[in-house]
């Protein structure tokens, strides 16, 4: 129900749009009175902006790919991934961050086609030489928990590995801790039939919950990637320098490598160096 005064149809036709989604989300009633000073129609018509952003986006190319370098800690550590990709939206001239569209991009049940966009795009530039990584090293790829929800994932995945002839072991894959504990069985077969094909998998956020770890040790990880909270002024902080020493122990025992985010300023990164973790990305580096 749109009430006030308008200044077009196109702001009547807005305002009905806002008080039909937020009927639909919280009213029991499903009736919901428009106000332009209402805090909930103001976000959901900003979610709805997000989402004609984002099939805009994914119709006509606004998406562009950002990497960040990720280093041995120490030197003569072999392998590893070399690189993480990024996803930016394009809009207006201006890289926009996932923070602020994934939310949107999460409640439309788009992360998906998104995560699509990203896999095609990044294995073609690796194919073209446009991403370049080194012998023996990968490029990290994220997948949400959508996607890995998503039952046709793995077969795509497959047929671009075959359309760009990229060599799976120059794929890592990062997939969220709390991701996989709430699709464990579509992920198992996801990172069973990948690793098995030669792709790298990486725990991404590893940390945030330890008690869920038990249900996945048995999946054919090769890194752990610490979450970047523990990081954190890692050189004076020391429940964060416990929390690291015994992540770094139970790694060693299961023959994980550990990778560092958001390692960004030299203490942290010495921290790093000195607690035995494998490599680290950052703004350190």
């Amino acid at each position: 129900e749109a009430t006030g005064e308008s200044n077009s149809i196109e702001e009547i036709m807005n305002a009905a749009d806002s008080a039909c989604y937020v009927a639909k989300r919280q009213s029991d009633s499903h009736v919901h009175v428009y106000s332009s000073h209402d805090e909930v129609v103001a976000r959901s018509r900003g979610e709805i902006h997000w989402l004609q952003r984002l099939q805009a986006a994914l119709r006509d190319g606004f998406f562009e790919l950002h990497v960040q370098p990720i280093e041995p800690a120490r030197a003569g550590t072999l392998g590893g991934p070399a690189m993480e990709v990024f996803v930016r939206l394009h809009d207006d001239g201006q890289p926009v961050a996932p923070a602020e569209f994934f939310p949107a991009a999460e409640r439309y049940r788009l992360m998906s086609l998104i995560d699509r966009w990203v896999l095609r795009s990044a294995l073609g530039a690796l194919a073209a030489g446009a991403i370049r990584v080194p012998p023996g090293r990968s490029l990290s790829i994220n997948v949400s928990g959508q996607t890995l929800a998503d039952p046709t994932f793995l077969e795509f995945v497959v047929e671009e590995l075959d359309r760009t002839a990229v060599t799976p072991q120059q794929v890592c894959f990062e997939v969220a801790e709390t991701s996989v504990i709430g699709n464990i069985e579509q992920a198992r077969r996801f990172i069973d039939v990948l690793h098995g094909m030669g792709c790298r998998f990486a725990l991404d956020n590893f940390g945030t919950d330890l008690g869920g770890f038990a249900n996945l040790r048995q999946l054919p990880m090769d890194y752990l990637k610490i979450d970047g909270a523990f990081m954190r002024n890692l050189a004076r902080d020391s429940v964060n320098q416990a929390m690291i020493s015994a992540i770094v122990s139970m790694a060693r025992t299961l023959n994980f490598r550990l990778i560092a985010e958001q390692v960004e300023d030299q203490p942290a990164l010495e921290a790093a160096r000195a607690m035995g973790i494998d490599f680290v990305q950052g703004h350190a580096i």
